[in-house]
């Protein structure tokens, strides 16, 4: 008889919630009173601002292989690391995580065909991006 998978423990999950935020803000060079000053967006919930940095993790991935090659794995090896946090077992919320890393990078891998400055600026960007989501998301755990 196959043992049936338990039921994700959210209360546990909340509690790697903290570290997997804390780990990306630090990792995205986000000093602490950065990220203590970053706000989370009204009615977002913690959930999907984790499967928004997937997104955006995926689509900075893209363009760093394009542009270094594909050696470099520093945002997919991010990307791994929030997901053996935030969701280490299967589930929706993994899931999640994983189809939008795909999608992020499908996106981008649309827009550039090859490595360019505009490529390189939009990573800049993603970075900027992937730093306000981590923030808002160890926000409340710096408080504690």
């Amino acid at each position: 008889m196959t043992p049936t998978p338990r039921p994700a423990n959210t209360a546990g999950m909340r509690r790697f919630a903290g570290p997997a935020a804390l780990l990306l803000a630090a990792a995205l060079g986000l000093a602490p009173a950065q990220a203590q000053a970053q706000a989370a967006r009204p009615g977002e919930s913690y959930s999907s601002r984790v499967v928004e940095l997937s997104r955006v993790l995926g689509g900075a991935h893209y363009i760093r292989i394009l542009c270094v090659g594909r050696g470099d794995q520093t945002w997919r090896e991010m990307m791994t690391r929030l997901i053996d946090l935030e969701a280490p077992v299967a589930g929706p919320q993994r899931s999640a995580m994983v189809d939008a890393f795909n999608a992020g990078y499908r996106s981008e891998e649309e827009r550039f065909p090859s490595c360019s400055p505009e490529a390189q600026a939009v990573e800049a960007e993603l970075k900027g991006k992937g730093r306000r989501l981590s923030a808002a998301l160890a926000a409340p755990h710096r408080a504690e």
